[in-house]
């Protein structure tokens, strides 16, 4: 990790512009930058900052959709709060990996989902 730079983490936020709306979705960074960090492993976290919402059980909570995600990332793991999730990135390849984050609102059971990017650093 670079002196001072924090390991990277994903910030997620659920929201809804009405009570009837369907349930929206924003995450901070949109993309992950990693060559802002050390090539090499890094430990990508997700963390859902909204209350009222978790990641679900029934499909992945995270979920890498680029060609070739499996030779960059491990296995995301879920916290067992559901409101956390992780995955070990080899951050060396220079590709940008798109992935799917989904929640699920707590009292209705309906699941959002949006695609974001993670952008690796350079071999």
């Amino acid at each position: 990790m670079i002196r001072g730079k924090r390991p990277p983490v994903v910030h997620v936020i659920a929201f809804k512009k009405n009570p009837d709306a369907e349930t929206q979705i924003r995450v901070t960074p949109d993309v992950l930058d990693m060559t802002q960090y050390e090539k090499g492993t890094q430990v990508l976290r997700w963390k859902l900052d909204t209350v009222g919402y978790h990641f679900p059980l029934d499909k992945p909570a995270i979920e890498f959709t680029s060609p070739g995600w499996e030779n960059s990332f491990g296995k995301v793991e879920v916290g067992c709060d559901q409101r956390t999730a992780s995955v070990i990135n080899k951050n060396r390849d220079g590709l940008a990996f798109a992935y799917t984050v989904r929640v699920v609102e707590k009292v209705s059971g309906r699941m959002s989902e949006l695609d974001p990017q993670v952008q690796n650093n350079m071999p």
